[in-house]
């Protein structure tokens, strides 16, 4: 079983910065990227625990990583932030659960999947935190060589594929 499943529509739900930050009651999307990477971390050396059968100590990898989780949550704006708040505690309630799931059936391939799937949403952000300057004078869409418009997926939009 696939939890998590990521359409290419979806992807492409949500473009707005600014309904982005809202959702996280207008916290700064370099601070969502940076808890991100403390989940990334947390799972990444839980993983190498694992491996050496460390479990106390890949416990508390997982207890730092779901304390990060629970924080994203706790910061979402239902008020404000809908539908994109209600998508993201969606993603952040099936991480849980996945990461719960790593730690009952102490399987590897599942905590992957939890690292592969925080990263894509991570890298989402980061294009929210940091978006691609304009082209230079003199550079155009067709002297570059894009045929199409690219959208960069954003954290909200993978949530929404949930």
């Amino acid at each position: 079983m696939a939890p998590f499943a990521a359409p290419k529509a979806a992807l492409n739900a949500y473009r707005s910065i600014q309904t982005e930050s809202v959702a996280h009651g207008g916290k700064g999307a370099e601070l969502v990227v940076m808890l991100y990477d403390g989940i990334i971390e947390s799972l990444t050396q839980a993983s190498g625990h694992m491996e050496r059968k460390e479990y106390r100590e890949a416990g508390r990898q997982f207890t730092r990583a779901l304390t990060i989780l629970a924080g994203l949550r706790e910061t979402l704006d239902f008020e404000q932030g809908q539908p994109v708040a209600g998508n993201l505690l969606k993603f952040y309630n099936a991480v849980t659960s996945q990461i719960m799931r790593v730690q009952t059936q102490r399987d590897l391939k599942l905590l992957q999947e939890a690292v592969a799937l925080v990263k894509s949403v991570r890298d989402a952000w980061s294009q929210l935190a940091n978006p691609a300057p304009a082209p230079r004078a003199g550079l155009t869409r067709d002297s570059l060589g894009f045929n199409q418009t690219a959208v960069a997926p954003t954290g909200a939009a993978v949530a929404a594929a949930l």
